[in-house]
């Protein structure tokens, strides 16, 4: 060995060896930790963000109906009236009624509840009389609201046959597909229940993009 040459102590090869050794363990599996931090960070932000839309509505429907209620109880006392209401329907999506949202890299994946009709609503504005004719009686609002109510319900079945909760959940899987990618997430997959919370039914309707 030359003069000024020192050779390495074993103990100091074995440090630099058992280091290396650490360091190909450890950094991997520390990257791998702070990978999925990130990502549980992430969902958690979205997951917020997602329960603060609450009752979110995605169809809007307007209905106009015409009513006719007469009501004669002698020949002397005699009333009628003709009027036209209009109907608001309401529905969407209910995502205060829990949700399931899964993060993997790119991909994300989240189950709704079903969709469903909110409110059925006759607005009181729209409320037109077309014809009125009161003799010896008067007509109050005991004569056409429950003509109103029974319309309503009418209208509430017939929504339902249309399939607005199906309608309802497109356009919830449409708006919500828009805010994951805004997130950065490409490979969305949006599914529904098919009933209630807790109600033990498999996921339908599956959306992918």
């Amino acid at each position: 060995m030359s003069p000024g040459k020192k050779k390495s102590s074993p103990s100091l090869r074995i440090f630099l060896l058992v280091s290396l050794v650490f360091l190909a363990m450890f950094l991997p599996l520390g990257a791998w930790m702070y990978t999925k931090q990130q990502g549980e960070n992430k969902r958690l932000a979205l997951t917020k963000k997602l329960e603060m839309l609450g009752e979110l509505t995605t169809v809007t429907q307007r209905y106009r109906s015409v009513f006719y209620v007469r009501e004669k109880k002698n020949f002397i006392q005699d009333k009628s009236l003709l009027f036209t209401a209009d109907f608001n329907v309401y529905a969407g999506v209910d995502l205060a009624e829990g949700f399931d949202l899964q993060l993997k890299g790119k991909k994300a994946r989240l189950i709704l509840p079903h969709g469903q009709i909110f409110l059925v609503d006759a607005d009181d504005a729209t409320i037109h009389q077309i014809l009125i004719k009161e003799r010896f009686s008067s007509i109050d609002t005991g004569d056409f609201l429950p003509l109103i109510s029974e319309e309503g319900e009418k209208i509430r079945l017939q929504v339902l046959e249309q399939d607005i909760a199906g309608e309802a959940e497109e356009r919830a899987a449409s708006l919500l597909k828009g805010i994951l990618r805004s997130a950065g997430l490409e490979d969305i997959s949006i599914l529904f229940r098919s009933e209630g919370p807790g109600s033990g039914q498999a996921a339908r309707g599956a959306e992918s993009s």
